[in-house]
């Protein structure tokens, strides 16, 4: 069993190491009940600690709004709060944004909302470049790998970089978060047919999804005993077919039974044209989010994972987009009897998100 990679022992250990912790107080204000169900949207952690994310946060609130969803830390990679681990692992984080983490997750749970801190993990592109060798290499050699991105994907075998993201979570849990959201817990795309050019460590033991599986059960086995829920996005395309989870190493099956929440990203504007027998998928919400979110259902069936969608905010590649659009996802999901969920939305542009619940 997976679990038996972390002995009790060792958590009770963890737990007490973080006790020194000073960037915020262990006394964080005590979550308070929430109803079924959960709505939510989410804030980068510039929103979240302005002015503009404070009217958001009260527009979203007033229009049935319990749920916030805010970047602890992005794909950029820089952590948003001011860390304690950051020297420790001789590394220079910059993109603080958030002066008091305990103190924002406080107001949220004042204002009576569900916090949810993003943590995005293996697509990192300031951890890339700051130790290089925690990173993916390019197959057949010791250099960092490159993908169309860039170089900037991790290394989930990397014992070291275990140790550090692990900690990172830690910090995160004492803050009073309800649910630690972690993001890009994944590979990147493979090339034609599935091909990948590069290699992590262990990988001449073990397959991607292996790997990711192994990482999610330590990492949320390791969490101290507060009451912290932890979840996983995954992209929607992966209960599709039987090649893309092998590829960028998702396999929801196997992370159900870590993690209390899954975020399905059925977004339609990321299927190509012609899926699913539709020209432009993009016009297409009520179709892709219920058909992804069923299978998602259906394949994560018997376990106690919940499954919380997220919704497509944004007007990619849709002619029609606008507050109907919202609602026709949020019917998919109903029509199905799911009833929670989250809308993304990168800029925090939520006009059409508003419209749809007032």
């Amino acid at each position: 069993m997976l679990f038996s990679l972390y002995p009790l022992a060792m958590s009770i250990l963890s737990l007490v190491a973080l006790v020194p912790f000073t960037f915020f107080s262990i006394q964080t204000a005590q979550a308070p009940s929430y109803p079924d169900p959960l709505k939510g949207i989410y804030l980068t952690s510039y929103t979240v600690s302005n002015q503009q994310g404070e009217k958001l946060v009260n527009d979203w609130k007033a229009v049935g709004g319990n749920m916030i969803v805010f970047d602890v830390q992005d794909s950029g990679g820089h952590l948003a709060y001011p860390s304690n681990l950051a020297s420790s692992y001789d590394l220079k984080n910059r993109g603080t944004k958030i002066a008091d983490l305990a103190a924002t997750v406080k107001r949220l749970h004042e204002k009576g909302f569900y916090v949810v801190a993003r943590y995005v993990l293996f697509k990192n592109g300031f951890l890339a470049r700051a130790r290089p060798d925690w990173t993916l290499k390019r197959k057949g050699t010791k250099s960092p790998f490159v993908s169309r991105d860039g170089p900037i994907w991790l290394d989930p075998g990397n014992p070291e970089l275990k140790e550090y993201l692990t900690d990172v979570g830690r910090e995160i849990a004492f803050s009073g978060v309800d649910e630690i959201q972690f993001d890009y817990v994944r590979f990147p795309e493979g090339g034609k047919g599935g091909y990948v050019g590069y290699s992590f460590t262990g990988d001449d033991a073990m397959t991607r999804d292996q790997a990711l599986t192994i990482f999610v059960a330590e990492i949320c086995e390791s969490l101290p005993a507060m009451g912290v829920k932890t979840s996983v996005d995954v992209v929607g395309i992966v209960v599709w077919d039987n090649v893309s989870w092998k590829v960028i190493g998702q396999n929801i099956v196997e992370l159900a039974k870590y993690v209390d929440v899954i975020y399905p990203m059925p977004y339609p504007s990321h299927f190509g044209p012609g899926w699913g027998g539709h020209r432009n998928p993009a016009d297409e919400p009520y179709f892709f989010v219920q058909e992804t979110t069923k299978k998602f259902l259906e394949q994560t069936a018997g376990t106690k994972v919940k499954i919380r969608p997220w919704l497509q905010g944004f007007a990619l590649r849709a002619h029609n987009f606008g507050p109907n659009y919202i609602k026709e996802q949020v019917r998919a999901l109903n029509d199905i009897g799911v009833q929670e969920f989250t809308v993304w939305n990168a800029a925090n542009n939520y006009w059409a998100t508003l419209g749809a619940f007032k």
